[in-house]
């Protein structure tokens, strides 16, 4: 009789615990817990933070990890996007996700013709890691400067980009001229026209950084 109580016990508190870890799944995290996810961290230590991914990519040497949490004091579903190299956490987005999500497309300004005529996304947030990390590695494997600009032109499409991303793409390069042609470029692409500044600190000379101010329309 002890044995079958003892055996009834530990299946109820199985069941308790997987009741708790489903809860838990449901009822998300709170901002804190979200904070203790730190770049270089491995795949373990993550897992311990935030539990199995929902959706797993791979992307030649990227693998990508996809949340979707309930955070605490956050409205609606935030979206964590996870980008590991190597067994190692090298990017992180959070975002909160829109099941129809407010896009405004503008008529391009162009600029004594440095700007391209393509519409200039506004609102929103930059590629997701496993397409933006497609899309530079395809360039990059180009193996002339030409056919990489072209591929990059052609790959962007209308699709949204950050200015982390942005820089990102002109790191490709060494030089501050090739550096500005891919920003003529991505340019009417850039969501995040806040954080502006972040492409004019990857230049290294101020010569370069007016004519980056001039290629955004930055104004004085």
């Amino acid at each position: 009789m002890k044995t079958i109580k003892t055996i009834k016990l530990t299946l109820a508190l199985l069941i308790f615990a997987i009741c708790i870890s489903s809860c838990a799944a449901i009822l998300g995290i709170d901002s804190n817990t979200l904070m203790k996810v730190q770049k270089g961290m491995t795949k373990q230590d993550v897992t311990s933070i935030l539990g199995q991914p929902m959706h797993r990519s791979f992307d030649h040497e990227v693998e990508g990890w996809t949340y979707e949490k309930n955070i605490a004091g956050a409205p609606g579903i935030t979206v964590i996007e996870l980008g590991f190299v190597d067994g190692r956490l090298t990017y992180m987005d959070s975002y909160e996700k829109y099941t129809n999500p407010p896009v405004a497309v503008y008529p391009s300004v162009e600029v004594n013709g440095d700007i391209p005529s393509r519409p200039h996304v506004t609102v929103g947030r930059g590629m997701n890691e496993r397409d933006f990390q497609s899309l530079y590695n395809k360039v990059k494997s180009k193996p002339f400067k030409d056919d990489q600009l072209e591929l990059l032109e052609n790959g962007i499409g209308n699709r949204k980009l950050s200015c982390k991303q942005c820089v990102r793409m002109m790191s490709i390069y060494t030089f501050d001229d090739d550096k500005l042609k891919v920003l003529k470029i991505l340019a009417p692409n850039i969501a995040d026209r806040e954080n502006y500044d972040e492409i004019i600190d990857a230049l290294d000379f101020i010569s370069s950084e007016e004519k980056a101010r001039h290629i955004l329309g930055i104004k004085k």
